[in-house]
């Protein structure tokens, strides 16, 4: 896998360089991603400015990705010389991260989502050997868990059925 990682990234580099505007579709991505965060966390209750609910940390992060997004398209599209090209196996790698976590979270709770979330974000890091990934995983959930039920107080439940 790691092999396979690192030719697609070496063919991508000999071809010949985008222009900064093709820079822009990934905006367009993070746009389109901060918009499916916003909804969800509407859907999951955004509480009140005393009493957070579950849904205000992702309508936050949307909408702060929804102004970098906006940065990034506009950046992208003002400039014309050419660009390092996108990776876009990372950028996938994201998005399924955020996929995994949507769907494992209602189902096995905030430690195991972050966990496995964690662990798909970061896959296509070839310098990070797997046990690696899985301790970086640990430490993730483990904070989040600290930060979001211990000193947040957040609804969450850390582990469903538990």
């Amino acid at each position: 896998m790691r092999e396979l990682l690192l030719r697609l990234r070496r063919s991508e580099d000999a071809a010949h360089p985008p222009h900064a505007w093709l820079g822009a579709l990934g905006g367009i991505g993070l746009l389109a991603l901060s918009i499916v965060f916003i909804l969800g966390g509407f859907d999951l209750g955004v509480g009140s400015p005393r009493r957070l609910g579950t849904g205000a940390f992702p309508v936050l992060t949307g909408i702060a990705l929804a102004a970098l997004a906006i940065a990034i398209i506009v950046l992208d599209l003002r400039d014309t010389s050419d660009a390092e090209r996108p990776d876009w196996i990372s950028f996938f790698a994201i998005g399924a991260a955020l996929a995994v976590f949507a769907v494992i979270s209602e189902r096995l709770g905030l430690v195991p989502a972050v966990f496995i979330a964690t662990v798909v974000a970061s896959l296509p890091d070839p310098s990070l050997k797997f046990t690696g990934k899985l301790l970086l995983g640990v430490i993730i959930a483990l904070g989040c868990w600290g930060l979001f039920i211990g000193l947040l107080d957040l609804p969450f439940q850390a582990f469903k059925g538990v």
